[in-house]
C-alpha cells in the first residue's frame, strides 16, 4: 500500500542514513499515512445522515415535496465534494461551501459543519493569508443566509450570526495554529534535507579533491621512478660489455628505485582501500630529502648541482611542494633534455616566501606529449597556486628548459605539525 509522505521527508529518506522520529500516536500515523481514506470517511459520515434524512423524508406518510428534497440532494452532494477535496484543494472546497450558502436554503448544524471544517483546512493546508480571507467572506456570506432564512419572530438572526461567526473564528484559529506548526515543522525537514544533500555533496568534493591529489601524488612518484630506473637500465646495458661491476651496481640501484617507489604508491593507495589492515604512517618527502633526490638523478648520469640560500621554510606542505615541484622538474630534464652538462637547482627562501628554479642547458630531445609533460606541468601549477604564488616553465635565455616558482605563504608556526600520509 502507498504512504504519504512530504517532499522534504522523501528528500532525506533519499539521503540513506537520516532518519526521522517517529511521529506520536498509532492512530495518528494511520491517518497520516492514509489521507484519502481520512477525506473519504468524513465526507460518508456526513452525507450518510443526510441521505437517510431526505430518504425518509420521501418514505413518510406525508412526503416532502420532491422540489424541496432534490435541491437540499444537490446541497449536501456538494459539500461532501467539499469535505472530500479539503486537504488537496482547500480553497476550492471552501468556495463550495460558499456556493451552498448562496443558496439560502436551510442554515442548520450540518452546514454548519461542513463550512467550519472547510475554514480550518483553508488555515491548515493553505496559508494564513487566504484562511483569514475565506473567515471574512464566510461571515458576510453566513450573515446573508441567517438574515434571509431565520425568522426573525422566532428568533432574531443578528444573535444567530454572529454565534456562527465566533464558531467560524474559533475554527479558523485553530487552524492557523496547527497549519503554522505544520508548516514550520516541514521547514525543518526541508532545512535538514537541503544539509544532507549538502553534507552529501561536500563528500564528494572531498572525495574528488583527494582523488586529484592521489593522482598528482601517483604521478610523481611514477614518473620520477620510472625514468629514474629507464635511465639507470640503459646505462647498465651500455657498460654491461666494458664493466661488469659498474652495470651490476646500476642495476642494484634500479632494484632499490623500484622498491622505493612500490612502497610510496602501496602508501598512496593505502588510502582507498576499505576493510584492510591500517596502513602504516610515515612523513611526507621535504627539503631534507632534497639531496637524496639529487643523489638519485645523479646515479643516472645527470650532472645535477644543488644551492640552497637563506632560512628554509619549516611548514610540511612548503616542504612537500617544495620537493614536488624539484622532483618532477628533474623528472623532465632527465626524459625530455639531451645531453645537458649541467642542471641547476636553486632554493631560495626566507621567512613567508620560497623560490625555486630548475634550469638545464640541454635542448629537448623530442616534444613533451600533452599526456605525460603536460600533466607534470598542471600539477606543478596547482601546487604553486595554492599559496598564491606565480609558476612559469619554458625555454630557458640560451639554451635548454627552465622552471621558476614563486610562493608565499602565512608566518610559520613554532613548532609545525608532523603532516602524515597513508
Amino acid at each position: 500500500m502507498r504512504t504519504h509522505t512530504s517532499p522534504p521527508e522523501r528528500a532525506l529518506a533519499a539521503g540513506g542514513d537520516v532518519r526521522l522520529p517517529t511521529p506520536p500516536g498509532v492512530v495518528r500515523r494511520f491517518w497520516t499515512r492514509h489521507p484519502h481514506l481520512a477525506d473519504t470517511l468524513i465526507a460518508l459520515i456526513y452525507v450518510v445522515p443526510m441521505a437517510l434524512t431526505l430518504l425518509v423524508n420521501l418514505l413518510d406518510a406525508e412526503p416532502a415535496p420532491l422540489r424541496d428534497i432534490l435541491p437540499n440532494a444537490a446541497i449536501m452532494l456538494l459539500l461532501a465534494a467539499a469535505l472530500f477535496c479539503r486537504r488537496r484543494m482547500p480553497r476550492l472546497g471552501l468556495a463550495l461551501t460558499w456556493v451552498s450558502l448562496l443558496t439560502f436554503a436551510d442554515y442548520g448544524e450540518a452546514h454548519l459543519v461542513a463550512q467550519l471544517l472547510a475554514l480550518y483546512a483553508v488555515a491548515v493546508y493553505s496559508d494564513v493569508r487566504s484562511a483569514w480571507i475565506g473567515f471574512g467572506a464566510s461571515t458576510v456570506l453566513t450573515s446573508l443566509a441567517a438574515w434571509h432564512t431565520v425568522n426573525p419572530a422566532e428568533v432574531p438572526w443578528i444573535p444567530v450570526a454572529i454565534q456562527v461567526a465566533i464558531m467560524m473564528f474559533a475554527a479558523t484559529l485553530v487552524g492557523v495554529n496547527m497549519g503554522n506548526s505544520k508548516r514550520y515543522v516541514a521547514s525543518l525537514l526541508e532545512l535538514a534535507a537541503q544539509l544532507t544533500r549538502e553534507r552529501d555533496q561536500q563528500a564528494q568534493f572531498s572525495r574528488i579533491s583527494e582523488r586529484s591529489r592521489i593522482a598528482a601524488e601517483m604521478h610523481d612518484v611514477v614518473a620520477h621512478s620510472l625514468s629514474v630506473m629507464v635511465a639507470l637500465a640503459d646505462g647498465a646495458h651500455a657498460i654491461a660489455a666494458k664493466d661488469i661491476g659498474r652495470s651490476r651496481a646500476a642495476m642494484l640501484d634500479v632494484a632499490v628505485t623500484g622498491r622505493r617507489s612500490m612502497t610510496e604508491m602501496r602508501r598512496l593507495l593505502g588510502v582507498l582501500d576499505v576493510g584492510t589492515a591500517p596502513v602504516p604512517l610515515a612523513p611526507q618527502p621535504g627539503i631534507d630529502q632534497l639531496a637524496d633526490l639529487v643523489e638519485s638523478f645523479r646515479s643516472t648520469g645527470l650532472p645535477v648541482v644543488l644551492e640552497r640560500s637563506g632560512r628554509e621554510p619549516t611548514n610540511p606542505s612548503v616542504q612537500l611542494t617544495i620537493f614536488r615541484l624539484v622532483q618532477e622538474s628533474l623528472t623532465n630534464v632527465l626524459r625530455y633534455a639531451d645531453t645537458p652538462t649541467r642542471v641547476v637547482v636553486r632554493l631560495n627562501s626566507a621567512p613567508g616566501r620560497a623560490e625555486v628554479t630548475v634550469s638545464d642547458n640541454g635542448r629537448l630531445r623530442r616534444e613533451p606529449s600533452a599526456h605525460a609533460f603536460g600533466r607534470g606541468l598542471i600539477g606543478m601549477q596547482e601546487r604553486v597556486s595554492i599559496y598564491g604564488g606565480t609558476f612559469e616553465a619554458g625555454a630557458g635565455l640560451h639554451d635548454g628548459w627552465r622552471v621558476h616558482a614563486a610562493m608565499t605563504f602565512e608566518n610559520e608556526p613554532r613548532q609545525p605539525a608532523v603532516d602524515e600520509e597513508r
